[in-house]
């Protein structure tokens, strides 16, 4: 330098991702997604959380038929997130855990966001038209609106 000033240089350790939450539902978006997940948590060590929520059946359905719906919606969901799960862990990611939970879906991952405070929300985009967005709801995009960390979403 001009100056006379020795520059000193040091190397830090930047790690951005310690924890990822992949919210997935099983759509090609979601393979997409958990694909993606897999590259960013084996690059950073990081943690990935799984999520697939739910929605109860009907309550107009009477017993047994509640029961067994109920039952046939679970046991999806675990398939679901267990598939997930076994796939990332082939691809190299060694830190793995996944929930099913009940409940709308963004309600349910801003929900797991607020307390889990991950550092990386990954969730598919089904890609649905802007009106049928609007009618139906777009979970990416509610999410993305209120989500209190980054949110990285793959169509």
């Amino acid at each position: 330098m001009g100056n006379g000033r020795r520059c000193q240089h040091q190397l830090y350790e930047v790690t951005m991702f310690h924890s990822i939450l992949l919210a997935s539902d099983g759509s090609a978006a979601a393979e997409r997604a958990c694909a993606i997940t897999a590259s960013l948590a084996s690059s950073y060590s990081a943690s990935v959380f799984i999520i697939h929520a739910f929605h109860k059946p009907p309550n107009i359905l009477a017993e047994p038929n509640y029961n067994e719906q109920m039952n046939e919606r679970r046991a999806a969901a675990y398939n679901l997130v267990d598939d997930v799960a076994n796939r990332l862990k082939q691809q190299g990611v060694s830190n793995v855990t996944n929930a099913v939970i009940e409940g709308h879906a963004s309600d349910v991952i801003l929900n797991v966001i607020g307390t889990h405070h991950p550092d990386l929300l990954i969730i598919g985009a089904r890609g649905m038209s802007p009106w049928r967005g609007l009618v139906m709801g777009s979970v990416s995009l509610a999410v993305t609106q209120r989500a209190t960390c980054p949110v990285l979403v793959v169509k």
